[in-house]
């Protein structure tokens, strides 16, 4: 992840957290990516919730393998997307944000740190662009509440400009491969 992502989510931290909006073009970049930003979280002592689908979830673990000990990576917790946001079977906004709040509260009962990264995938379904703006609306209020940082990851050539415009609305920073932009 280069150093300007960082810094952000530096800033971030030292605030009362944000809500990133992450959109990828490259996957071996992306993949880099995911696993610079879980290395530097859990090296800051910090708990990551990791939503990612099957295939990137082996690469990641590989590169971690490197990078992180047995109890380093006790502090990754890893969902695959699917069962993640297809929890109750559809992709419900509501009840994704509820398994959300429960996957990160109990770190945050227990006083630990926690930030969490997500990929966002969906089929062809254009009724979800309005699912998916709504979750993550209702995310955005929980990360200022908790204080965390959240990222979200949506592969760029997949994502319809009508829904990245709708993204750019519910995110406190959007990040492609060209920028890093402040939205609020």
């Amino acid at each position: 992840m280069n150093r300007s992502i960082m810094e952000v989510i530096v800033e971030l931290k030292e605030g009362n957290g944000g809500h990133i909006c992450y959109f990828y073009i490259n996957e071996t970049t992306y993949i880099d990516n995911v696993v610079s930003f879980v290395v530097t979280e859990i090296k800051n002592g910090n708990h990551v919730v990791l939503v990612e689908n099957d295939r990137h979830i082996l690469l990641i673990n590989k590169k971690l393998q490197k990078e992180l000990n047995k109890e380093e990576l006790t502090h990754l917790h890893v969902i695959n997307n699917y069962d993640f946001y297809y929890f109750s079977g559809n992709f419900h906004p509501h009840t994704v944000v509820d398994y959300f709040t429960k996957k990160i509260e109990p770190f945050l009962e227990k006083g630990a740190s926690v930030s969490t990264w997500g990929l966002v995938e969906w089929g062809d379904d254009k009724e979800i662009h309005d699912n998916i703006a709504e979750y993550e609306q209702e995310v955005e209020k929980i990360v200022k509440e908790k204080g965390i940082v959240s990222v979200c990851a949506y592969n760029a050539n997949r994502t319809a400009e009508s829904l990245k415009v709708m993204l750019e609305k519910c995110h406190g920073v959007m990040i492609t491969v060209d920028e890093t932009v402040n939205l609020k």
